[in-house]
């Protein structure tokens, strides 16, 4: 876990005193994410700063000091990231200076005669930022999934880019605003990335697999990478070894190690594969205060996973009161309202292992989007049941949270009208950007259309979940199921094999290529998403917090009705509050 940042002018060259200071601000504004080193340098012309924070994984001498310049001065690189493995026939540019994979990057896209088949070819997690001398170019690229954040501001005179929208507004040159608009649409579709546009008014995010060149005040965004579809026979077999490959990938670190169990099939396969590769890692379960196994059910399944391989799982356990003792940490770094109240639940997790001393965390995060299959309740478009035209739109317009989610439809609806904002106002927007990320996708087959627009939105939601969190501490969280290989499979696989009885979250193929890795009561389980607090205790005390407060939009606990409301939507509303009260934003 590293961080970047900078600036490029778009017409001259700023004062350059002015420069390191701008890039000195924000790197202390993300020194979390790097406590090992930081930099800054400003380019010989003067027109481009680059910054960054460095946690060393890798190397951890001087050697891995960023941002990293090539021995002929013509490229300047800061990267945030791992570099797995490079396909293909490459040369070195030059020997090597370091161990670290910082200055393997360095030469990959310093040697690039295409440096959109450069990245494409790569397996890593990434968001890097280079700035090429001679082409006067800057770039600005982040991974094939997602895993890794890179957010940018256009100015009139330039460019800010950063790995956390706390390093922009670090510099003055922007304050945090919001429109209510977008608000209501992020809040609409929760659990989703939506699209590039963050909550931040101005503030966007560089999409997965996406290339940014800057040149002359000009932007130019390009997509790098789509996975093929295809329709190949693929046996059990082959996506075992795929997996193990994955895992082995992912495996060099000169700092202590940990796995994150979720109880399921996909950390647990993880936790196991280490250890059959040789690596000793501590396992680490969520475990709510109070809360009954109903709440807590993950734990019996890690507890049993854990004990398999001769080690007792550390528990992580999510108090009452860190709803109001760490919910204004929590919110610094996630940097949004809470949608879910996992990010407590990860927020804690990490937190407890960063206390034990550890630095890299494996998870499992990215295997339901590639070989389960959410069934459309979420996501109306992935069945292939739906036109996308038709039904879908009907939908998501007008049943997707009336069913499935009433108290949340009815706090929603309160808000936007409190908030002047309309229902199709907000679904316009949002059926806009859904049925561009499925149309995406290069094929007829509707469900694996379904799947690329998981990938796209719902992953990309979830890996900037665990990045903030997991960056609060210093961490490096590798998702060993995000891999370019396990992908490519998961894309060239008849969609009927994978989930021979239609879309479901049930897995089967991958079960049936990870048989024998874990305990069969774990590898039949039925899916359960990531724990979020709902025990009566929670609820009571965040009615508490909010009682004498005064909400959003003009709103009160009185007009909002507060004892009607679940404990996702009252943690959606103390979260907004405390937001907007450290932020200074005003809603």
């Amino acid at each position: 876990m590293c961080g970047v940042a900078g600036y490029v002018a778009f017409s001259g060259a700023p004062d350059r005193d002015w420069m390191t200071a701008l890039g000195r601000a924000m790197t202390a504004a993300m020194a979390h994410r790097g406590p090992d080193d930081s930099g800054v340098h400003v380019s010989a012309d003067g027109t481009v700063m680059l910054a960054s924070v460095r946690l060393a994984v890798r190397d951890l001498s001087v050697a891995g000091h960023q941002p990293a310049e090539s021995p002929d001065g013509r490229v300047v690189l800061a990267y945030n990231g791992e570099l797995y493995r490079v396909r293909g026939e490459r040369g070195t540019e030059w020997p090597r200076r370091s161990t670290g994979d910082t200055e393997e990057f360095l030469q990959v896209i310093h040697g690039a005669k295409d440096i959109r088949r450069a990245l494409s070819d790569i397996d890593a997690m990434f968001a890097a930022a280079w700035y090429d001398a001679a082409a006067r170019t800057l770039r600005l690229a982040r991974d094939h999934f997602g895993i890794k954040p890179l957010l940018y501001l256009r100015l009139p005179d330039g460019l800010l880019f950063a790995s956390e929208a706390a390093a922009l507004f670090a510099t003055g040159l922007v304050r945090p605003s919001v429109d209510p608009l977008t608000f209501m649409r992020k809040a609409f579709v929760r659990m989703d990335a939506a699209d590039d546009q963050t909550w931040y008014r101005g503030i966007q995010a560089l999409p997965p697999a996406s290339l940014l060149e800057v040149s002359g005040g000009t932007l130019r965004i390009d997509r790098y990478w789509h996975p093929e579809m295809r329709d190949d026979p693929i046996d059990a077999s082959d996506l075992r070894a795929a997996f193990r490959d994955a895992v082995a990938l992912r495996l060099p670190s000169d700092r202590t190690r940990a796995a994150f169990l979720s109880g399921g099939v996909d950390s647990s396969a993880i936790f196991v594969q280490l250890q059959d590769l040789g690596v000793e890692v501590r396992p680490y379960v969520v475990r709510y205060e109070g809360a009954g196994l109903d709440q807590n059910e993950d734990l019996p399944y890690a507890v049993q996973v854990s004990r398999s391989r001769g080690q007792q799982p550390r528990v992580c356990d999510v108090l009452t009161s860190d709803l109001d003792s760490s919910i204004d940490d929590v919110l610094r770094h996630v940097d949004r309202p809470i949608l879910h109240g996992a990010e407590i639940a990860m927020y804690c997790s990490y937190r407890a292992i960063a206390a034990d001393g550890a630095t890299v965390v494996y998870s499992g995060h990215g295997a339901d989007e590639m070989w389960g299959y959410q069934d459309g309740r979420y996501f109306p478009i992935v069945s292939p049941a739906f036109r996308p035209d038709m039904h879908s739109e009907y939908y998501l317009r007008h049943r997707l949270y009336v069913d499935e989610r009433p108290r949340w439809h009815e706090l929603l609806d309160l808000l936007a009208r409190a908030a002047g904002v309309t229902s199709d106002e907000i679904t316009d927007l949002v059926w806009e950007k859904t049925l561009a990320a499925y149309r995406d996708a290069d094929t007829l087959d509707p469900s694996k259309r379904g799947r690329y627009h998981l990938m796209r939105r719902f992953l990309v939601y979830v890996n900037e979940m665990v990045d903030a969190t997991s960056a609060a501490f210093a961490l490096e969280d590798r998702p060993a199921f995000q891999d370019v290989t396990l992908a490519t499979m998961a894309f060239s696989m008849p969609e009927y094999i994978k989930n021979r009885d239609g879309p479901s979250d049930f897995k089967p193929f991958l079960k049936k290529a990870l048989r024998g890795l874990v305990p069969d009561e774990v590898l039949l389980r039925r899916k359960k998403g990531f724990p979020a607090p709902d025990d009566s205790s929670y609820a009571r005390r965040l009615r508490a917090l909010l009682q004498s407060e005064d909400l959003i939009f003009g709103l009160n606990a009185e007009t909002i009705g507060l004892d009607t409301l679940g404990i996702s939507e009252l943690i959606f509303l103390w979260s907004t509050l405390r937001w907007c009260k450290i932020r200074q934003i005003t809603l």
